[in-house]
């Protein structure tokens, strides 16, 4: 098996994954967004972590169920930008069967960014580097 042909395989099969990934994760949150509960809730804490391209930030909420119960719940999803952990305001749309399941949006926001962005920006990746992988091996 030539090399070309081994990296076409690898690189065709990481691209294929990411999108499969991705468009999981997408649909998944828009239902989680269509679906979910809006409450109000609060920035408490962001887990910080240090990339070679800067700082992700994933903000942690509480916020207060519909039937009572008080959560604290990271969010899970990175971010390039930063939500202030000074209590600042935010709108948290969570499962009801699963509550620790949140999505965070900004105060007055649909939070349809929060989910096509980073779609977006993995599906197209995800398509380079299955390109890329056609490319090596010469096959565009």
């Amino acid at each position: 098996m030539s090399a070309s042909l081994v990296a076409l395989v690898v690189m065709f099969s990481l691209g294929l994954t990411g999108m499969t990934f991705g468009t999981i994760r997408f649909w998944r949150d828009l239902r989680l967004l269509r679906e979910g509960v809006r409450v109000p809730g609060e920035v408490i804490d962001l887990l910080v972590t240090e990339q070679t391209s800067g700082e992700s930030y994933a903000p942690v909420v509480r916020f207060c169920t519909v039937d009572g119960a008080m959560v604290t719940s990271s969010a899970g999803r990175w971010r390039q930008t930063s939500f202030k952990p000074d209590s600042s305001q935010v709108s948290v749309v969570y499962d009801p069967s699963r509550p620790s399941r949140v999505l965070v949006v900004p105060t007055g926001a649909t939070g349809t960014q929060s989910v096509v962005i980073p779609f977006a920006v993995l599906l197209v990746l995800s398509a380079a580097i299955a390109g890329g992988g056609l490319y090596v091996h010469g096959a565009l």
